[in-house]
């Protein structure tokens, strides 16, 4: 059974922060979560000086704690135990990526607006530096999941999310696909055909499967797909993959084999945060990743 100690969603005063403490109070209700903290930063220096004159003797922090407190109060209720956080710091990442060492965090809820509306700098940051797990959740997205998607490229930490969304989807009864997007080593064509390469390519891929098969026995029976990436990149074609398929949670290993957080994201979960995707995302750092040493 996934169990989640300790989860923080980040709030940031903004119109999505009802759905995303809606959307906490949803997987608390499905999965066993013991503490939820919800945050906010206030960075005061981004403030105008007219502004902060306006605010007078105001305590802002307590103001802030306040408006949070009514949001969970009528979004989330008594589902949890639950803390409000508000702090004052000048580097957002920082203070957050503190707080999840802190409180031993496992998990950590980010809302996500449209990229018309927002260049998600903040998130992608956060996604480099925050040392566990992450469930982004964009603005469009429901609360109804009932079809999971996890793209594999047989890595340690790619199996460990498979891992992950098996057990979610036994747990919650959700329907569970397995993706595998391959390239062809183009510069052998026209040396050898097209057909032959592709023939060649998905053997090997399918070895690879049996062999995953019958060390991880609790993902026999569930399905995959072989897609080859062509001209797109593998981010282009999970996504024409997810409007295909109709699902609702894409989960991703988060890569772990550098101990710098900043070197260790990759490049497949970074394009996918940036793309417009109207389903929650879950980054999945490993245990074993997690308790590595910082470097």
């Amino acid at each position: 059974m996934i169990t989640i100690d300790a989860m923080m969603v980040c709030l940031d005063l903004s119109d999505i922060d009802e759905k995303l403490v809606a959307f906490s109070r949803s997987i608390c209700e499905r999965l066993q979560v013991r503490k939820v903290y919800f945050v906010h930063n206030i960075r005061l220096y981004e403030l105008a000086d007219d502004f902060r004159e306006m605010l007078g003797d105001i305590d802002l922090s307590q103001e802030v704690e306040g408006n949070i407190s009514d949001i969970v109060a009528e979004q989330f209720g008594n589902t949890a135990d639950y803390e409000i956080l508000v702090s004052e710091e000048p580097n957002t990442e920082v203070i957050l990526a503190d707080l999840v060492k802190r409180y031993g965090i496992n998990l950590t809820l980010l809302g996500k607006k449209m990229s018309d509306k927002s260049t998600g700098a903040l998130g992608t940051k956060l996604l480099r530096i925050l040392p566990c797990s992450v469930l982004v959740f964009p603005e469009t997205a429901s609360f109804n999941v009932r079809k999971v998607l996890v793209p594999i490229d047989f890595s340690d930490t790619s199996v460990h999310a498979l891992r992950l969304s098996k057990e979610l989807s036994d747990q919650l009864g959700l329907q569970l696909e397995i993706m595998h997007v391959y390239r062809l080593p183009t510069q052998f064509f026209p040396l050898i055909s097209e057909a032959e390469a592709v023939k060649k390519a998905e053997e090997i891929v399918k070895a690879k499967f049996a062999d995953l098969q019958k060390r991880q026995r609790e993902i026999a029976g569930v399905p995959y797909t072989l897609v080859r990436a062509a001209n797109k990149s593998i981010a282009e074609r999970i996504t024409l993959h997810l409007e295909k398929g109709h699902h609702d949670l894409l989960v991703l290993g988060l890569k772990g084999n550098n101990p710098l957080p900043s070197l260790s994201l990759g490049s497949v979960p970074t394009e996918m945060y940036n793309t417009d995707i109207h389903i929650p995302l879950w980054l999945v750092y490993s245990g074993e990743v997690i308790k590595k040493p910082r470097g």
